[in-house]
């Protein structure tokens, strides 16, 4: 089945005129005589019949022209979906973990130099190993091993744990710390809604401290922002939120936390250069 002959089909159908069906379709009056002979060739009927100079469908052609519009229209939706994922394919989704959506992403993008225009999604780790299967994100960054034989990633960076002190603290120069140095202060935890807390109090548990909090919070924004005003000082996972804020990280002698971030992608997809490019960069 040739498209273009039945575009000219519906096209004299319209017109039932040769000359001005070819001209309207901006070809040769032979070129259409034979793309209509080839459509009843191969149907095994006649689609127009003559009628002076001009031409009418026939009663087979008629039969058939409902499927043949169906079709053109099918064909029509067709390409405008193509010209839609061909501007979609321009911006490139990245489904990114809290952790380094605010800082560590928007560095990356600009260290690379993307001139590419993105999205950037705050998303769990599961949510966006899902995502990245099912072709609604491009890029992925997340905080665990995505294990499917459908993706491929990569480690960028490791985190660990430190301690948040407002700037003029006793510890703010110090290089690291350890955890029953700093069980002295008064200590800021996260909520028990937080996955957070759990690994707080492992922590402390982990050298047999015992912790009361002055004061929670679930977000590690606000905990950050208690800190800086003075409320307290914080274990946590180093994030790169923090920095947005006036205080100090300092890392914290332990071993019982380490964790590290990746960069992830479907192992088989349509990418454009610059996409590709940015997750080399980063991938080495």
């Amino acid at each position: 089945m040739n498209i273009e002959y039945l575009k000219y089909f519906a096209e004299l159908a319209k017109i039932q005129h040769y000359g001005k069906a070819a001209q309207a379709l901006n070809i040769s009056q032979p070129g259409l005589s034979h793309a209509i002979k080839t459509l009843e060739e191969e149907y095994g009927v006649p689609l127009f019949q003559k009628e002076g100079r001009n031409v009418s469908v026939s009663s087979y052609g008629k039969e058939l022209m409902n499927e043949v519009e169906e079709i053109l229209d099918a064909y029509l939706r067709l390409e405008e979906r193509a010209a839609g994922l061909r501007t979609e394919e321009k911006t490139v989704r990245i489904g990114s973990v809290y952790p380094l959506a605010p800082g560590t992403i928007p560095r990356m993008l600009r260290e690379f130099g993307a001139t590419f225009p993105f999205i950037i999604y705050n998303r769990l780790t599961p949510e966006i190993a899902e995502g990245l299967q099912k072709g609604k994100y491009d890029i992925g960054f997340c905080s665990d091993l995505l294990k499917s034989d459908e993706l491929e990633y990569y480690p960028i960076r490791g985190s660990y744990i430190a301690v948040a002190v407002p700037k003029g603290h006793p510890l703010e120069k110090r290089d690291t710390v350890s955890l029953k140095e700093i069980a002295y202060y008064p200590q800021i935890m996260f909520s028990k809604t937080s996955g957070f807390r759990k690994l707080q109090e492992q922590l402390f548990a982990a050298e047999g401290i015992s912790v009361k909090p002055v004061c929670a919070a679930e977000e590690i924004e606000v905990v950050a922002g208690l800190v800086e005003n003075g409320f307290g000082i914080a274990v946590l996972p180093y994030m790169d939120i923090v920095r947005l804020h006036n205080i100090a990280t300092i890392p914290v002698e332990t071993s019982l936390w380490k964790s590290k971030f990746y960069i992830a992608r479907r192992k088989y997809g349509i990418r454009s250069e610059q996409e590709d490019a940015f997750f080399q960069y980063w991938r080495n």
